[in-house]
């Protein structure tokens, strides 16, 4: 512990900074003016270079340009991390830092197997849930750091908060690109102590993602997403990286128009009315076995209602059998071939969906 406090000081103190002086964006750790790393696609995160440091600002997402959500100074690799997302776990796996990982969060919904093995060995510890973590565990883990999700109108992070451990809000996912979101890894790298290994990945990865990406307009092919849950039925923003997805596959996502990057709730009227006549419907689930059209009409009857139902252009992903949410935010290039042979109509050899019958 005592060969990271210095890194816990400075790192937790501009977590502190970042927070008491609200987001002017002005309060800058080093009056040195360093080297902006140039991000290509990301907007909720600025690096830059000095001499023997990097400078991470990231922005808040829910609010106007130029407003500041945490910042801090990367001095030396994080060692012993506690991670409650676990597709950055699986990123930071892939970067070959696995050893770096002490702690996930809720691991019943990890399928990576080196993190699961590590966590059968007591080499990783399980900290309960990533909305109400276990504090003692954590305190026995004693972590250098701990990166979530932020929400919008949270303004702490409850008991954990309490801890001194430096929080790093993990915005990547409220980016409005595939490659934008995918982009992060070069911060995750650099917080690792693996800036160019992540530096190369993404470059491979966005290579091959442009190949893929459509320049035909997709009117013709309209997608919705997912099902009902409770009262509400969540669908992807119209400016979230699912729904960009959508376009760059050459397909058009129904709820295009809308302007939000996150989740949205609708109810089931509102999308019978908008989405009754689509083309395509992606269905992601969790379930024992892979779903099929009368396994989904039991679910509810009015679901075959649906023109993309009824004409069997409905494609499963069961995130059970999969590492679907682990593994498409860093690599969409793979969920963008799904996407296009979906619309094409070649649905053999997909890597996360399936046809259901």
């Amino acid at each position: 512990m005592k060969s990271n406090l210095y890194y816990l000081i400075i790192l937790f103190a501009y977590v502190l900074t970042a927070v008491s002086c609200g987001s002017s964006g002005k309060n800058h750790p080093s009056d040195t003016v360093g080297d902006t790393l140039t991000m290509r696609y990301a907007r909720h995160i600025t690096l830059v270079r000095h001499n023997d440091y990097t400078e991470a600002v990231i922005h808040n997402p829910w609010q106007a340009a130029g407003s500041v959500l945490s910042r801090y100074e990367i001095r030396k690799p994080l060692t012993h991390s506690a991670i409650f997302i676990a597709s950055i776990a699986a990123l930071v796996n892939e970067l070959g830092c696995i050893d770096a990982i002490s702690g996930v969060c809720e691991p019943e919904y990890i399928a990576n197997r080196q993190i699961l093995a590590a966590i059968d060995e007591g080499r990783i510890m399980d900290i309960g849930s990533a909305m109400t973590p276990s504090r003692e565990r954590l305190i026995d883990l004693s972590p250098d750091a701990i990166l979530l999700s932020p929400f919008q109108n949270v303004g702490s992070y409850g008991n954990i908060e309490q801890l001194g451990i430096p929080i790093i809000p993990c915005a990547d996912y409220m980016e409005d690109s595939a490659l934008a979101r995918a982009e992060w890894m070069r911060f995750y790298g650099r917080l690792f102590g693996v800036g160019e290994r992540a530096d190369s990945l993404f470059a491979t990865v966005e290579e091959e993602y442009k190949k893929m990406k459509s320049t035909e307009s997709g009117e013709d092919k309209s997608v919705f997403f997912d099902g009902r849950s409770g009262s509400a039925w969540y669908m992807p923003g119209g400016h979230s990286t699912l729904g960009q997805m959508v376009a760059d596959a050459g397909g058009h996502y129904v709820f295009a128009d809308n302007e939000q990057s996150g989740s949205v709730p609708f109810s089931f009227e509102q999308v019978y009315d908008r989405c009754r006549d689509a083309d395509f419907w992606l269905f992601r689930y969790n379930a024992r076995e892979r779903m099929t059209l009368s396994m989904l009409r039991s679910e509810c009857e009015p679901y075959s209602r649906f023109r993309a139902f009824q004409q069997g252009k409905v494609y499963g992903c069961n995130n059970a059998e999969l590492i679907f949410f682990e593994e498409y935010p860093y690599h969409p290039e793979r969920l963008l071939r799904d996407f296009i042979r979906i619309f094409s109509g070649q649905t053999d050899s997909l890597r996360y969906f399936h046809q259901m019958q």
